[in-house]
């Protein structure tokens, strides 16, 4: 049986090689007139929600592993942020209230496995929300992000870690067509200022794309309406040939 990724095993390294900024200013523009609890789904170690609390941001973010969430409480540790980090899975998510505004960032919600668990995480992410309340799902678009799951072993990145460390990644992935998941590995390599290997991880990578289609069944009956959908985040229209991303804008009814 395939499992969920298991980002408690790299938690330690893992803002060492996820720097990617694109998304902040358009998470920051969304949340600008906000003055109540915005709900952040799957947060990781703060990536997103960081910046947002230096923006004066009050939120509330949930993430189903513990290590990621220990990042993040270490990385905000001397600051007075206005906060509560959860660990929960956001697919059995029980927060006993309500807001106004809620995001699901990174195109997270793939790493749920089948269709029935990602159609129940959003039915449990809008009972949460009020009447009127806002939902941002970020999505990858099936037919971009396939092409590089062919199963080659694909260079991510060299890292710089301190001055005595860097860190090298590669992944090699593969599309099953009978089940729909995208499965293979991420390995990490870490040498030494002499580049000698000190330590080598791996990653086992699972992920379920979801289309476009599949998403607006999967919203049937929990209230939530489509707004707008972009193809970017600086807000461009979504092409289903040229735009990497799905980014729904959701309101409750």
């Amino acid at each position: 049986m395939k499992r969920n990724i298991e980002f408690d095993k790299v938690a330690d390294i893992y803002d060492y090689y996820v720097r990617v900024d694109f998304d902040i200013p358009f998470f920051i523009k969304e949340t600008e007139n906000s003055d109540d609890e915005i709900l952040e789904l799957m947060c990781g170690t703060g990536r997103v929600s960081i910046p947002l609390l230096k923006a004066g941001r009050k939120m509330t973010c949930v993430d189903y592993s513990q290590n990621m969430l220990q990042v993040f409480r270490e990385k905000i540790r001397n600051e007075n942020y206005k906060v509560s980090l959860i660990h929960q899975d956001i697919i059995q998510l029980n927060l006993n209230r309500k807001f106004k505004m809620a995001f699901l960032p990174f195109h997270s919600l793939s790493e749920i496995l089948s269709y029935e668990k990602q159609q129940k995480a959003i039915q449990s992410i809008a009972a949460h929300l009020e009447k009127g309340g806002i939902f941002i799902l970020t999505l990858q678009n099936p037919g971009r992000r396939l092409q590089s799951a062919d199963g080659t072993t694909r260079l991510v990145g060299k890292f710089h870690v301190d001055d005595e460390k860097n860190l090298i990644i590669s992944s090699s992935i593969q599309h099953n067509p009978v089940d729909g998941i995208v499965s293979g590995f991420q390995f990490y390599e870490i040498y030494d200022s002499k580049n000698a290997l000190i330590e080598k991880r791996f990653l086992e990578i699972n992920f379920r794309l979801v289309s476009d289609l599949e998403l607006r069944t999967m919203i049937q009956d929990t209230g939530l309406k489509i707004m707008e959908v972009y193809g970017d985040y600086a807000y461009g229209s979504f092409n289903e040939q040229s735009s990497d991303f799905m980014i729904y804008k959701m309101i409750k009814q």
